[in-house]
């Protein structure tokens, strides 16, 4: 590697990086300071050393001296040697030795020298000298020092001691050393410590390398993060500076670019689209489609000096569904972008939406659609401002002056696009007005021009086809010739007056055809007059409205008149029942309103079918008309429901009141005759069917406008109902008492609505048994006790609820109630295998959504639906049989199983029964109560029995009172019992302390019987 090169490396070494530089040259200056201190430092401790080996050689001399004086003077050599011995052993000590002033060594700490004369030249030269201590040698390596023995003032000898320097050598060798670590680890240390700063002070320059690479690559979204007043952040600021410059540039030549291409798509829009608001809906999409704006909507001027939304980009936007504008400036809502572009014809730009004083209408919603700045571009059309264009961005001042520009253009364009739907408006519209006066003489209706003389010029082909006239026949003739003369002369006189004086009349007029058959038109003729007022023409139009007569009188009678029976509906029965008040109350007359419902017609349609039931309505109807007079009304309200008004009956009271019996036991007797009814199979028609029915009627009198028409109708309803209570097929009268018990009705019903919400109902339990007399569930039974009125049967209030539809709150209370019971029994052994038996009514299981209610109720109280049982009746499948067991099907998918309650007391069908997912039958307590004594009850629970064996159908006996029941129903083969001869039903608590005792005292019997086993 050449010299060139090192040098290359060298130089691309330093000026690469300005942290190495940094790094270097405060590394060698820290380092050069160091080796010069080190240096200054060493230099300092050598001079101390020597300076302390100097004073430490004169010390030795100097005690030598002042020790040995009087041992010299004495001449005791012995004593100089003993004060020599102190000596030897010195460190550095080379020798020390006591000279008299004629050169003889008079004792040295080296004993051969004793007695010895020095003669050298150092000797010669100090025993010549004056009596001072002096220095004969000193280097690094001896030390020769002389001290004059003193005796008093007499100079006796000399002291000399010589040194070596090792010890002070070797002291500077160790300093070396100390002083070479120091050097390396100082050295390290400021190294690392250069390195470290030079990182330091380069790391933001580094940062600002690395933005710069960024901004190079492309990249103008990146930052230099650097603070402080020193020049690199002053270099960093005054670069994001510049990349804010060039990214605000760079943005804003997008954003023209981006809305230049929009208004180029919106252009082709407006060319190609021939509908208005699909026009602005699409610039609307486009332009925030290419721009990124959070919303671009256009706003139309209303009458009312409100603004309608009519197109946006996005019409789900919350800002869109909430905003309200006006043009009203002294209205919050006229304050807006949009309201001040419609009201002053200008754009209005709103660069800090949020801020603006006038804009905190909006502000909340704008904050969380992110909207931040605003704009609102006026639409002209025809000369004025009709609407405007609204804007929104999501960045504060977006709006720059060539935006504002652009958006100018197109809305420019958007305003030509909407002058020039006007102008095709107006085109269509003359094509069309023409089309329409071309097509409107040959038009369906009927036309007829006259001349001011009535005599007819011109008609169309529809007037041919209505009247029968052709062309060439009528031209010519008076217009009288279609009069009809049902009409008097009073009619024409105010018709042509109304002409006369409005130039106009329309009406309903009956016309004579060519083949004489008079029908009524509906006819309009205008008077055509010239610049003068002189009326010069007539032109008639007319159309045949016979259809339309008829269908009216077929509406009327739909309206009026049932279907099926033909019969008054419940409209017509009230405008009658009205003037038969009236008439009463002039005349003190009495009448009658009968109230009648056929007995067990339910029964006719589930067996028979439909359409016999609909044969024996329209023959009740029919006989009932028989029984009463022309003047008499006979209503069917609906179902199997017929209301007889019985008019002009006796002034007096009781013999109303006979009149009306009369009539009541003719109808009874008449309606109980049988009926022959027929029906078609598959459009075979079947024998005529033999069939008796009777009705339950109930009558109420009326003496003038006493009672309202409502509460009469309500009354013979009462005593209708009464009439049912007594056995059917009887007659009732209306008695205060009725209303009374009705009145106890409506209070029972008013306090049964509030039964839930006052905690007013419970569940009582009844334990139901094996053969063993073993607890195997329970049937939750609904008690009411009402704060005034007690505990109240569920034989009273329950049918009550099932007429009112409070069953369905109840109902579904009271499958949640038993799904709670069931999540508390699973927390005992004794009762956690127990079934719970919950009643249902019609109107809950066929409910749509019955199924997704006990799902939901499953999964809210966590209840296990294998041990709960739904109790039904017959009754209930009847009602709606495929619907009702596709409903039982979806809930036994669930784990829950149905028993059929009161099994034997109503129709069965053994079809229905195979077909449904029962899992158990319960004989009714009726039977089981004679069960002892009555043999045909005794026939009926065995076949039940053989019925579930059969059919693999578990049965249950509920009613059981005494042991003898229990006995039989044992033999029959029976093994599940419910009754008071096991326990009466209990409240909750109650129940399941009893059933806890019990097993308790089972538990305790069978250890009993184990230890006496």
């Amino acid at each position: 590697m050449t010299k060139d090169s090192n040098r290359s490396k060298s130089q691309r070494f330093f000026s690469g990086s300005i942290r190495r530089q940094l790094a270097w040259s405060f590394g060698s200056v820290a380092l050069i300071l160091m080796i010069g201190l080190a240096g200054l430092l060493f230099e300092r401790q050598r001079s101390f050393l020597y300076s302390a080996a100097m004073q430490q050689s004169i010390s030795l001399s100097t005690s030598l001296a002042s020790s040995s004086a009087s041992w010299v003077l004495a001449n005791d050599i012995a004593g100089l040697k003993e004060v020599l011995q102190g000596f030897a052993g010195l460190p550095d000590l080379e020798r020390a030795y006591i000279l008299s002033l004629r050169g003889e060594v008079l004792s040295s700490t080296r004993f051969d020298e004793a007695g010895l004369f020095a003669t050298d030249t150092q000797n010669q030269k100090l025993l010549s000298s004056l009596p001072v201590t002096q220095v004969l040698l000193s280097n690094t390596h001896q030390i020769d020092v002389a001290t004059p023995v003193m005796a008093g003032q007499r100079h006796v000898g000399w002291a000399r001691v010589e040194m070596t320097m090792n010890g002070v050598n070797a002291n500077l060798r160790s300093v070396v050393i100390t002083g070479i670590n120091f050097i390396i680890f100082a050295a390290l240390t400021v190294v690392t410590a250069a390195i470290f700063l030079a990182r330091r002070l380069t790391r933001r320059l580094r940062h600002l390398m690395r933005i710069a690479a960024e901004v190079e690559k492309g990249s103008l979204n990146v930052r230099a993060h650097i603070s402080g007043k020193d020049e690199v952040g002053v270099l960093a600021h005054g670069f994001n500076q510049m990349l804010n410059a060039l990214s605000n540039s760079e943005r804003q030549r997008d954003r023209i670019n981006h809305l230049y291409a929009a208004w180029t798509q919106s252009a082709d829009i407006i060319v190609r689209e021939a509908d208005e608001i699909k026009l602005l809906n699409e610039v609307c999409r486009t332009i925030a489609n290419h721009v990124a704006f959070k919303l671009v909507w256009v706003g139309m001027l209303e009458a009312d000096n409100w603004v309608s939304a009519v197109a946006a980009s996005h019409p789900d936007s919350p800002y869109i569904r909430n905003i309200k504008v006006s043009i009203d400036e002294s209205l919050p809502e006229g304050r807006g972008p949009m309201g001040a572009a419609i009201r002053e014809g200008v754009p209005k730009i709103f660069s800090n939406f949020l801020n603006e004083p006038s804009t905190r209408l909006w502000q909340p919603i704008a904050a969380t659609e992110n909207i931040h700045a605003a704009a609102a571009f006026p639409l002209m059309r025809g000369g004025r401002c009709i609407g405007a264009i609204a804007v929104y961005s999501a960045e504060q001042d977006y709006f720059t002056p060539d935006l504002i520009d652009l958006m100018r253009g197109l809305t420019d364009d958007l305003s030509y696009a909407l002058d020039n739907f006007d102008r095709e408006k107006l085109r269509l519209k003359a094509e069309h007005e023409l089309r329409i006066a071309a097509a409107a003489f040959e038009s369906q209706e009927g036309i007829i021009v006259t001349d001011a003389d009535n005599n007819i010029l011109r008609v169309n082909k529809s007037f041919v086809e209505l009247t029968g006239y052709k062309a060439d026949e009528i031209i010519g003739k008076p217009a009288t010739i279609l009069k009809s003369d049902l009409q008097g002369s009073e009619f024409y006189a105010a018709m042509w007056e109304s002409i006369t004086r409005d130039k106009y009349w329309q009406g309903e007029i009956w016309n004579k055809r060519k083949n004489g058959v008079i029908c009524p038109d509906w006819l309009c003729i205008t008077a055509i007059t010239n610049p003068e007022g002189v009326i010069t023409n007539y032109v008639g139009t007319f159309t045949d409205i016979s259809q339309r007569k008829a269908d009216e009188e077929r509406i009327k009678n739909l309206a009026y008149y049932d279907p099926l029976t033909k019969l008054p509906n419940r409209t017509l029965l009230f405008e009658r029942l009205n003037l038969a008040l009236n008439f009463s109350h002039r005349n003190k007359t009495y009448g009658a309103l009968m109230f009648l419902d056929l007995d067990n017609f339910k029964t006719l349609n589930d067996t028979l079918g439909h359409d016999r039931g609909d044969q024996l309505l329209i023959e009740v109807g029919q006989r009932l008309q028989s029984c009463v007079r022309n003047v008499d009304t006979v209503a069917r309200l609906g179902g199997d429901e017929f209301v007889i008004m019985l008019e002009f009956l006796d002034e007096q009271e009781s013999e109303a009141t006979a009149q009306a019996y009369s009539v009541a036991e003719k109808i009874r007797r008449n309606l109980a005759e049988f009926y022959l009814l027929n029906s078609k199979t598959d459009d075979k028609l079947q024998p005529f069917l033999e069939h008796y029915s009777t009705g339950s009627i109930g009558f109420v009198l009326f003496l003038g406008h006493e009672t309202s028409s409502e509460e009469l109708l309500k009354r013979a309803d009462v005593a209708m109902y009464q009439a049912k209570q007594a056995g059917r097929n009887t007659i009732r009268a209306f008695i205060p008492e009725m209303q009374e018990a009705l009145n106890l009705r409506a209070s029972l019903e008013n306090d049964l609505r509030n039964a839930l919400d006052r905690n007013e109902l419970s569940l009582h339990y009844q334990v139901q048994v094996n053969t063993l007399g073993q607890p195997i569930g329970a049937e939750a039974l609904i008690r009411w006790n009402q704060s005034e009125r007690g505990m109240i049967s569920p034989a009273e209030f329950i049918p009550l609820a099932e007429e009112t539809g409070l069953i369905l709150p109840i109902g579904h209370w009271i499958l949640n109630q038993g799904c709670q019971t069931l999540v508390d029994w699973a927390k005992y052994p004794e009762t956690r295998e127990m079934k719970l038996a919950l009643n249902v009514s019609s109107r809950q299981l066929s409910q749509s959504d019955f199924v997704d209610q006990i799902c939901t109720m499953l999964a809210e109280t966590g209840a296990n639906p294998a041990l709960l049982k739904l109790e039904i009746t017959e009754s209930v499948v009847l009602d709606n049989v495929e619907d009702t067991i596709i409903q039982m099907h979806a809930i036994r998918d669930l784990g829950i199983t149905f028993s059929m309650d009161d099994f034997g007391t109503g129709y069965s069908s053994l079809s229905y029964l195979q077909k449904l997912p029962l899992e158990q039958l319960k004989i009714d307590q009726s039977f089981v109560k004679n069960i002892v004594f009555n043999n045909h009850d005794s026939a009926i629970i065995r076949t039940i029995l053989a019925l579930g064996k059969n059919l693999d159908i578990s049965v249950i006996a509920e009613g059981v009172e005494t042991e003898a029941q229990h006995e039989l129903l044992v033999s029959y083969g029976c093994l599940k019992f419910q009754g008071y001869l096991f326990g009466p039903p209990l409240p909750a608590n109650v129940f399941k302390q009893n059933l806890l005792k019990t097993s308790e005292n089972m538990s305790l019997n069978d250890a009993t019987d184990n230890a006496s086993g």
